[in-house]
C-alpha cells in the first residue's frame, strides 16, 4: 500500500513540474522588471504635438505572445491529459509495475552500497567458530575427530583508554630521539603494545575427544566462549 502512494505522489510531483516547465518554456521573453527602469524627470518638456504624431506613427503594436503563450500551453496540457486517457487498465497496470520495480530495484541497489561501505570498515571484536581435528589444534593430540573450534578477532580502536594513548605517544617520541634510539635498540624485545587486543573473556569449560587409538581425552580452557577488547 506504501508503494502505491508513492507512485501516485510521483505522478502528481510529475504532472506539477511538467507544469512548471510548461510555465517557463512559454512565458514571454519582453517582459522586464519595472525597477530597472530609469524614472521619468519632472523638469523634461512635454514633447511636441509634431513629435508625438511622428513617435506615435513609428510606434509599433506591442506583441501578444502572452495570450498564444496560454494557448499553446492549455493545448500541450490537453494533449498531455488526453495521453493519460488513451492508456488502457492493463497498460497503466504494466506502467505502474514498471515504476514500482525501478523503485525497488533502486532501494536494494542503494541498501547494497551501504552495505559494502559497512564491510570496508575495520570489523568489532567478536567471536567466530570454525571446524577443525583435533590434530589441527596444535596441542600435540593424534586425532581425526573434527570439533569446532571458537575464537575471537576483530579490531578494538574504540576501546582505547588513557594509557594506550599514552603508550602510543611514548614510542612515538622515544622513536624520534636519539635516546630513544638507543633505548630501542638494547630491549627491542620488550616492546609494549598500546592498543587494547581482542581476546577471550571466557572460555569452554571442557572439550572431550578420542585420539586415532580411541582413547578418550578431555581439554580444558581451548575454545573461547566470550570475546572482549583487554
Amino acid at each position: 500500500m506504501r508503494v502505491w502512494k508513492e507512485v501516485t505522489l510521483a505522478f502528481i510531483l510529475f504532472g506539477a513540474s511538467f507544469f512548471l516547465l510548461l510555465m517557463k518554456t512559454t512565458s514571454p521573453v519582453g517582459s522586464s522588471d519595472p525597477s530597472s527602469n530609469p524614472p521619468a524627470t519632472a523638469l523634461e518638456p512635454p514633447p511636441s504635438s509634431s513629435s508625438s504624431l511622428s513617435s506615435t506613427s513609428a510606434r509599433k503594436p506591442a506583441p501578444r505572445r502572452a495570450v498564444r503563450a496560454t494557448e499553446d500551453m492549455g493545448f500541450l496540457l490537453s494533449e498531455f491529459s488526453y495521453l493519460f486517457q488513451s492508456f488502457t487498465e492493463g497498460e497503466l497496470k504494466k506502467l505502474i509495475a514498471t515504476l514500482v520495480d525501478r523503485k525497488e530495484r533502486r532501494i536494494r541497489a542503494e541498501t547494497g552500497r551501504r552495505a559494502k561501505r559497512a564491510q570496508k570498515g575495520p570489523k568489532p571484536c567478536s567471536l567466530h567458530e570454525i571446524e577443525l581435528t583435533v590434530s589441527e589444534l596444535g596441542l600435540g593430540y593424534e586425532s581425526d575427530e573434527t570439533v569446532r573450534f571458537r575464537y575471537c578477532s576483530g579490531k578494538c580502536i574504540h576501546e582505547r583508554r588513557n594509557y594506550d594513548i599514552v603508550m602510543e605517544h611514548m614510542q612515538l617520541y622515544n622513536g624520534s630521539s636519539e635516546k630513544g634510539r638507543r633505548g630501542r635498540d638494547n630491549g627491542k624485545k620488550d616492546k609494549a603494545r598500546y592498543a587494547p587486543c581482542c581476546r577471550p573473556t571466557k572460555f569452554e569449560r571442557k572439550m572431550s575427544f578420542f585420539d586415532n587409538k580411541d582413547k578418550f581425552y578431555t581439554i580444558h580452557n581451548v575454545s573461547a566462549r566470550a570475546c572482549g577488547c583487554v
